[in-house]
């Protein structure tokens, strides 16, 4: 009898666990092994752990790179403009090495015509080796045995397979318009909310040195750069976010303006110096980036705002290496003479 049992106990357990990790397999929340199969609505939310399977097995010719100030660009705005088909690999808060791995697949997986990439001011001052995140080797491997970390992940079943199959059921097919990854809809975008979230730092006397952060940006232009010229086949554009006047406001209280400045002037230089780069530089259009109803802090813009920078992006004219000094020099002046004080008045 009790021998019976205990073949029962596990004959059940054993049914139970294959049941659970092949609808794992079927749902395959973070694309590991497949793209959406039939009525499977795409869902795209945690860029760390399903942008490598998104960049092997969905269908795509162009690539939209970057932070949480690209995610709320529409894939379906960027293939309006491009005329192509558009996936979008976003890491909130990433560091640059979040975006090699994923690159990598994609240019060795598919026919990559276009790479946009959102390249963060903040970015390029932090080193690949600051980063706490620890990879799950499981994911990026192709090792099929440890994939019973992903198929017996008890994530799955409470919230990301549980999500894929709550958006079936409510018909919710947001991610094909958008890409995923998206989070502006709800938000507030104004003046209040920009000032609001906004901590102004004490002046500091001391100033930074020019050369402050080009150590971290060096190294992540030398891996940037790398992707570039071993894919000349395919055109880069990159685009240096427009971040709010809160932003220079606090580089210039903590004596940082010279030295961001100066990690922009290497940025561009650089990011023009190739031939299938393009570079825009939004930082500089003073009418967006003192109009705080943009914005939800001294960073953030809208999903408006992504929606022009995307146009601007493919029909605009990008930046020559010309233009990199004179711009410079002009917006340096701009931001040293204008009345921080009014914002908080």
């Amino acid at each position: 009898m009790e021998k019976r049992f205990l073949r029962g106990f596990f004959a059940v357990f054993l049914v139970l666990t294959l049941l659970f990790a092949g609808v794992v397999y079927v749902v395959d929340p973070w694309y590991h092994y497949h793209g959406p199969w039939g009525n499977l609505p795409l869902c795209l939310r945690d860029g760390r752990y399903q942008n490598d399977g998104a960049a092997r097995h969905l269908s795509y010719d162009t690539l939209l790179l970057g932070t949480s100030v690209t995610a709320n660009f529409r894939a379906e705005d960027m293939d309006q403009y491009t005329g192509g088909t558009t996936q979008k690999l976003i890491v909130q808060g990433g560091y640059f090495q979040d975006f090699y791995g994923p690159l990598d697949a994609a240019l060795s997986t598919h026919s990559v015509e276009q790479v946009y990439w959102g390249v963060d001011s903040n970015c390029f001052r932090r080193y690949d080796s600051e980063s706490t995140w620890q990879a799950p080797s499981y994911l990026f491997d192709r090792n099929p045995f440890n994939d019973v970390k992903y198929l017996l992940n008890k994530d799955m079943m409470f919230w990301d397979l549980t999500e894929v199959l709550e958006r079936a059921a409510e018909g919710n097919r947001q991610d094909e318009k958008t890409g995923g990854y998206t989070w502006g809809e709800d938000q507030e975008w104004s003046r209040r909310m920009a000032l609001g979230c906004y901590h102004r730092p004490e002046v500091q006397a001391a100033q930074q040195p020019k050369d402050a952060f080009l150590g971290p940006t060096e190294e992540n232009l030398r891996n940037v750069l790398q992707r570039v010229d071993d894919h000349p086949q395919v055109t880069f554009t990159f685009y240096l976010a427009p971040y709010s006047i809160l932003f220079w406001d606090d580089a210039i209280r903590t004596g940082e303006l010279d030295a961001t400045l100066e990690m922009h002037r290497v940025i561009l230089e650089e990011l023009t110096s190739r031939e299938n780069t393009r570079m825009f530089y939004f930082m500089d259009n003073t009418q967006r980036i003192t109009h705080l109803d943009n914005y939800c802090d001294y960073i953030h813009y809208s999903p408006e705002v992504c929606r022009q920078l995307a146009e601007e992006m493919v029909t605009g004219t990008p930046m020559t290496r010309e233009e990199i000094a004179p711009r410079l020099q002009a917006f340096r002046t701009f931001l040293t003479t204008y009345d921080y004080e009014s914002l908080f008045s």
